[in-house]
C-alpha cells in the first residue's frame, strides 16, 4: 500500500470581504478609473481588502493559521473610501481611505503578530489599506476625485487563491465575525 502524496499548498491570505452591493460600488468606481487609465479591471466578485498575505501554505498548517484568527476579538468598525489613486511602480489603480481606523490597524497587527509566531514572514512595508480596482493601468494623475464609499466592517475572512489565465479565482475558507 502506498502513502498518498500531500496535497498541494494553498495560496492564502486574510482579507476584508465586502457584501455584493458594496463590491458593486467599488466596481463602478473601477469603471470610472478604467475610462481614464485603461488596464485590467478587477472582477466584481474578487473585490476585497487584503489584510495579510501568507502565500503558499501546506495543508498541515491550515489549522494553525485558523487558530491565530480564532484568538482575535476586535470591534466592528467603519471605513470611508474617499480617494481613488494610482501607483506608478506596480500600475495598480485603487480606492483608499484618507484616515485608517485604529481597529483596522489592530486587526492587521494581531494577524501579523500571531502568524509571525507560527513562522510566517511579512515584508517590512507599511500597511496601505486599499481595494485594487485595476491592474496594468496607466493614469495621468496619481490621485483622483471620487464619490465616497462607506463600509461597515463586521468580519474578516481567510481566502484561498488559485491563479488562472483570466485572473485569480478566490474561495472563502472561513469567516470570523467582529464584536
Amino acid at each position: 500500500m502506498s502513502a498518498q502524496p500531500d496535497s498541494e499548498p494553498q495560496r492564502l491570505f486574510f482579507a476584508l470581504w465586502p457584501e455584493p452591493a458594496l463590491q458593486q460600488s467599488f466596481f463602478e468606481a473601477g469603471n470610472i478609473l478604467f475610462k481614464l487609465c485603461g488596464g485590467r479591471r478587477t472582477r466584481r466578485e474578487n473585490i476585497h481588502l487584503t489584510l495579510a498575505f501568507l502565500g503558499p501554505v501546506d495543508t498541515g498548517q491550515l489549522s494553525r493559521v485558523q487558530a491565530v484568527a480564532d484568538q482575535i476579538q476586535l470591534p466592528i468598525f467603519s471605513l470611508q473610501f474617499d480617494r481613488l489613486g494610482w501607483w506608478r511602480h506596480n500600475q495598480v489603480a485603487w480606492a483608499a481611505t484618507s484616515e485608517t481606523p485604529r481597529a483596522l490597524l489592530d486587526l492587521v497587527k494581531s494577524l501579523q503578530l500571531g502568524l509571525s509566531q507560527e513562522g510566517f514572514k511579512f515584508d517590512d512595508r507599511r500597511f496601505a489599506p486599499h481595494v485594487t480596482l485595476l491592474r496594468k493601468a496607466q493614469c495621468r494623475e496619481s490621485l483622483l476625485d471620487s464619490e465616497p464609499v462607506s463600509w461597515e466592517v463586521r468580519a474578516f475572512v481567510l481566502v484561498s487563491s488559485t491563479l488562472h489565465p483570466d485572473g485569480p479565482h478566490y474561495t472563502l475558507l472561513k469567516r470570523w465575525p467582529l464584536a
